[in-house]
């Protein structure tokens, strides 16, 4: 079964022996369209609080894969995302996603230690967002629980800005998002529940510093207000605001951040 983890090749090759066109390309390359029915794309955010730097493995093979510059392996902490910008991609299908502490771990016992495994059915053609949530158990040492979110991709327009809004806040009500520019607000998403995301839609102001407010759906009670900084987002992209963190935590108090989906 043909497998594509992710989009990286390396080559290392001795050049001071090589004469001139004695070296011969021989690697083929593919060009994966957008929603290409040949695969299925995936990305992962590391939202459970707590949780040592981990790598990510899809049926038992390194899918994730971070080093320092002396080669010292790291990994994804709490807020990682993998991969940071686009999509893996893999076969569509029934997968098994898996996640390991890195060979830098401490102890050194627990290097390697898989902390998470879910099963996961990847449609050809789709994109996905897999989130873990909660917080990691320090006793088990696991990260306990996890949710996936499928990426509907919008017809992307140069001239416009698209977003949609993500409740990964673990435990939360259900929410509201308010943009707010120049003393205009406008609701851009309504009632998202946990584990859920609103539909892309277009929004104004392109980079532009747009602010936002987060609220209880039930109560209108303030959950977050940005009151200074804001997004400024570029055009032609689609872009995931997501608030994390653990409801009722002192520890991981909710936080919104945003990152580019589609572009």
């Amino acid at each position: 079964m043909k497998r594509i983890i992710y989009l990286i090749a390396v080559s290392i090759g001795l050049l001071t022996s090589c004469k001139k066109q004695e070296l011969v390309e021989t690697t083929v390359y593919e060009k994966i369209q957008p929603a290409d029915p040949k695969y299925a794309f995936f990305k992962v955010l590391n939202l459970a609080g707590g949780t040592p730097l981990i790598n990510y493995y899809l049926d038992g093979s390194k899918a994730s894969g971070l080093y320092s510059t002396t080669g010292l392996e790291t990994g994804y902490g709490y807020n990682g995302i993998f991969p940071d910008l686009g999509y893996a991609v893999t076969s569509p299908g029934a997968h098994t996603l898996a996640a390991r502490l890195t060979s830098a771990a401490i102890p050194i016992a627990d290097r390697g230690l898989e902390v998470y495994t879910t099963p996961v059915n990847f449609a050809a053609g789709k994109y996905y967002s897999v989130a873990t949530t909660g917080i990691y158990n320090t006793t088990t040492k696991k990260i306990e629980s996890s949710l996936i979110v499928e990426d509907i991709r919008p017809a992307l327009d140069t001239t416009k800005i698209y977003i949609r809004f993500a409740n990964l806040y673990s435990g939360s009500p259900n929410l509201d998002l308010t943009q707010s520019f120049a003393g205009v607000s406008q609701k851009v998403a309504t009632n998202v529940a946990f584990g859920k995301a609103s539909d892309f839609i277009a929004i104004p102001n392109p980079g532009k510093l747009n602010l936002y407010s987060i609220t209880n759906s039930a109560t209108s009670g303030a959950i977050l207000t940005q009151t200074s900084g804001g997004f400024a987002l570029a055009k032609g992209r689609a872009y995931t605001l997501y608030l994390r963190g653990v409801f009722g935590s002192t520890t991981y108090l909710p936080t919104f951040t945003f990152y580019t989906t589609f572009y």
